[in-house]
């Protein structure tokens, strides 16, 4: 084999292995930007209703992230990917339960005007079809109504219908 058919070889080879790498990458880039699309939080939900005035404008004064070339079927408007709650602590056992301590990522703007900067997060087992999730603020107290008696959760209930007879409901 000559010197010019060794190089002629070499060089298709070549372009051939940069037009794979490079389809490759770019098969790569686009299935992550659709994953990055699809895992969008809708940051203005209520803009399927003729009522909501939607626009750009009302948008970004959410201090949500807007995407000028997002198809009908995706989200335009959205929380930004960090948005939201950081966990502060481990987690702390509670009765049936985890509490988390969790601190605003205040590096991102909230939507709302008043943001709770520091929250509990209380996640109770009750049975196997009840977890009780309580949200509070950690910072100031609030008003809750005292439990006057302790929950019971059985698989069946029993109601009183008001004569003898009881009736038994799944």
């Amino acid at each position: 084999m000559g010197a010019i058919q060794c190089f002629v070889i070499l060089s298709v080879l070549i372009v051939v292995f940069i037009i794979s790498t490079t389809t490759a990458r770019n098969y790569f880039l686009k299935r992550q930007e659709s994953k990055q699309i699809n895992a969008r939080i809708n940051c203005y939900p209520e803009v399927e209703s003729q009522f909501s005035n939607f626009s750009k404008q009302l948008c970004l004064n959410r201090n949500c992230l807007f995407d000028d070339e997002a198809g009908s079927d995706q989200i335009q408007c959205y929380l930004s990917p960090n948005y939201g709650y950081i966990l502060q602590d481990s987690p702390k056992e509670i009765n049936n339960g985890l509490r988390l301590k969790l601190k605003r990522n205040s590096a991102i703007d909230s939507m709302f005007q008043q943001p709770i900067e520091n929250v509990f997060l209380d996640v109770q087992h009750y049975t196997n079809d009840i977890i009780r999730f309580k949200l509070y603020d950690a910072d100031n107290k609030r008003y809750e109504v005292r439990k006057k008696k302790k929950l019971i959760y059985d698989s069946k209930i029993l109601i009183n219908l008001g004569s003898d007879t009881i009736k038994t409901f799944f």
